[in-house]
């Protein structure tokens, strides 16, 4: 069975999603070839290019997890109807921004790009409320999968959840820079600042965290379990995230600290 087989039977809803921010990604990435327009120093169809690559990756993750939930059937469509519409709503409103040639977050500009910031902050906080609903689920109902890897996919969505929290932060302290402005000098594509603190950094190893520990626990229990036991693959996964989450802590602090990443390669 492909791929795509699969995840349309596990989550229909989420893989068309999925399919749909693919092509998005493709409509950026041709605009950033024709489009020499710059926001903050970089052009501006490379956020639109970042985000629907990172957002066509989580869509396929949760379409894949959620097909793991049988019950109850209202909260799994809940999910994935949702999760969908938000991240239909956050990709429509970074490409009318990127079109205009403006900022998307952190705009107060006028009302017009203040309530679009708005609403793709409403869109986020139902992401994550839906996101702990699945979590939820994963606790509170029986499934077939080998333990390790279902704790994978508990700590994945913890680990998510501890992203968007950083994601907040990042809003209250109105940028994602520390110790500058929002803008200046930054790596290569991800643009993370090579001057100051860069908060982005912590929030995406938390939202990826719900690829990363899946696919740990999925691999222990594949490899290990026949040879130390559940108990001991388990234990092995808890510690693997416990440093996960000490380097995206870790990240953080430096960040709140002002200092740039590049400061690790010195």
């Amino acid at each position: 069975m492909s791929l795509w087989s699969e995840l349309t039977r596990r989550s229909p809803v989420l893989a068309g999603t999925a399919v749909f921010h693919l092509m998005m990604l493709l409509v950026a990435v041709g605009l950033f070839a024709f489009d020499p327009r710059e926001v903050m120093g970089i052009n501006v169809w490379i956020k639109p290019m970042k985000f629907m690559a990172s957002i066509t990756i989580y869509l396929v993750t949760v379409a894949w997890l959620i097909g793991y939930i049988e019950r109850p059937r209202w909260s799994v469509r809940t999910i994935a109807w949702g999760i969908s519409v938000c991240m239909v709503v956050e990709t429509t409103m970074l490409f009318l921004q990127a079109g205009r040639g403006v900022r998307s977050h952190f705009n107060d500009a006028s009302s017009f790009d203040a309530t679009i910031f708005g609403i793709m902050g409403i869109g986020v906080i139902i992401d994550t409320l839906l996101m702990l609903l699945m979590l939820i689920l994963f606790f509170r109902h029986r499934t077939k999968l080998p333990g390790t890897y279902l704790w994978g996919i508990r700590l994945g969505i913890l680990m998510f959840l501890a992203g968007g929290i950083v994601g907040g932060w990042i809003s209250s302290h109105g940028g994602h820079t520390v110790g500058a402005i929002d803008g200046g000098p930054g790596l290569p594509l991800l643009n993370w600042s090579v001057n100051a603190g860069d908060l982005r950094i912590a929030h995406a190893l938390g939202l990826h965290g719900l690829q990363v520990m899946p696919i740990a626990g999925y691999l222990l229990s594949k490899r290990l379990d026949s040879r130390f036991g559940p108990v001991a693959t388990t234990t092995m996964l808890v510690t693997f995230s416990v440093l996960y989450g000490a380097t995206m802590l870790g990240m953080f602090l430096q960040a709140m600290a002002g200092v740039s990443i590049v400061t690790l390669w010195q």
